[in-house]
């Protein structure tokens, strides 16, 4: 049976589509493919990302979160299998997709294969850029005693190898293998509630944050090396200094 992570869902509560759509579009540098997928008002699809993960902004009733979509060519084989690795299934509206809940808590959903990828969304090119920017991360965060039981759960719910169980030596990060053309998939045992956020690298970390601010984030904290901030959306996210190992990730030119 086919299966893929297809990429991830921004879910965005009580907030309005035009305005979820136009801060996510501007700090990811995704341009708004449709501006309201669905005719419902609830659905913006942005530009295909890196490693052609699929990248859509959902306004939401519960509170803002990502969550990531796993393709499946049944649904259902594909429901049962995510049980039997400690998955439970949540609801299945309107037949037409399965939203799950993993041991570590985090919602996901497995969703119809839509078929073949559009190709990645080439980077902006700008005259007499001063930085670049893009998403290098998506990073599991897991309320766990170790991590272990979140990186068998994921690296089999994904079909993926497990690249690294301790990071750092020091137990709290994990990481999945992807592809050269994809951003990192890492897992961090926290203590706060489980969540999912976004990482973006950058080679200007000041003229990062800066440019994310005027577009409506709010700075919280400076931890070691990188900025947590906030989205007007709600969620957390990290700006980090450029990552060695993925040269190859369009990244955005800002001027």
């Amino acid at each position: 049976m086919a299966r893929r992570l297809a990429g991830f869902m921004i879910d965005c509560q009580d907030s309005k589509l035009a305005m979820a759509r136009k801060f996510w579009s501007g700090a990811l540098g995704l341009p708004v493919v449709d501006a309201n997928e669905g005719g419902e008002g609830r659905y913006a699809l942005l530009g295909t990302a890196a490693g052609h993960w699929h990248v859509e902004v959902q306004v939401v009733d519960h509170p803002s979160r990502l969550h990531l979509d796993i393709e499946a060519d049944d649904i259902e084989v594909e429901a049962d299998r995510l049980e039997a690795l400690g998955a439970k299934k949540i609801s299945n509206p309107r037949g037409r997709w399965w939203v799950m809940q993993a041991p570590t808590g985090h919602r996901f959903c497995v969703v119809r294969w839509r078929g073949d990828r559009d190709a990645v969304t080439p980077p902006v090119k700008q005259r007499g850029a001063k930085h670049r920017s893009g998403l290098v991360a998506l990073v599991l965060d897991c309320q766990v005693e170790s991590l272990d039981i979140a990186i068998d759960f994921w690296s089999q719910a994904l079909h993926r190898g497990v690249a690294s169980r301790d990071q750092d030596g020091d137990g709290k990060y994990g990481e999945i293998e992807t592809s050269d053309d994809e951003p990192y998939l890492l897992l961090q045992r926290v203590d706060h509630e489980p969540r999912a956020h976004l990482d973006l690298q950058t080679d200007d970390l000041d003229a990062e944050v800066a440019r994310l601010e005027a577009l409506g984030a709010t700075r919280v904290k400076f931890i070691k090396r990188w900025w947590v901030m906030q989205a007007p959306t709600g969620h957390r996210f990290c700006v980090v200094r450029q990552q060695p190992n993925k040269p190859g990730l369009p990244q955005n030119a800002w001027t």
